[in-house]
């Protein structure tokens, strides 16, 4: 499986050094992995990882949509990400899962509804997530993966990447 990682976010709080560790354990665990990031000293510290590609850094979900390579599925890793994972279902029947780590509720941005309605998983870090979002809406596919550092959360991962491949994209057919 090939999967692409992209990480818009301008400040990270510490989510950067959760992503080396999920890089490097589905690394491990055989996967192909191509990181678009914004800020370019992360981009060195992903490129330093064996197995995962990096590719230029990005500033937007439009040139990330652009340049990301076809693959199995898209992981996008903050809100801004998000919507390169909905351009990329959209343009290219892409697949993507969304991580939430945001304590606030989704805002009616027609955009920022389509991405979480859209993708085809949404990982959450803490059941507070779960349930602010289930409150949103009760159809959104969402899975808890509280330590990406952990073995388990790479299992978790595998699982979740696996699912969301097999998923037909919504609004095509067959969806209702």
């Amino acid at each position: 499986m090939r999967v692409g990682h992209i990480f818009l976010a301008k400040s990270f709080d510490g989510t950067d050094e959760h992503f080396v560790n999920l890089l490097e354990a589905l690394m491990r665990a055989g996967l192909q992995q191509y990181v678009l990031v914004r800020n370019p000293s992360l981009a060195k510290r992903y490129d330093a990882i064996e197995g995962v590609d990096v590719g230029p850094t990005v500033r937007s979900a439009v040139a990330a949509s652009c340049l990301m390579p076809h693959l199995d599925l898209v992981h996008a890793h903050d809100r801004a990400a998000g919507q390169a994972g909905l351009l990329l279902t959209l343009t290219r029947s892409i697949p993507f899962v969304l991580t939430h780590r945001e304590s606030m509720a989704i805002n009616k941005d027609p955009i920022t509804q389509a991405v979480y309605k859209r993708a085809a998983g949404i990982i959450c870090v803490d059941d507070a997530d779960i349930a602010l979002l289930r409150h949103y809406d009760q159809s959104l596919r969402l899975h808890l993966v509280q330590d990406p550092g952990r073995f388990d959360s790479t299992r978790d991962h595998l699982r979740i990447y696996q699912n969301s491949q097999r998923m037909p994209i919504a609004g095509s057919k067959g969806i209702q």
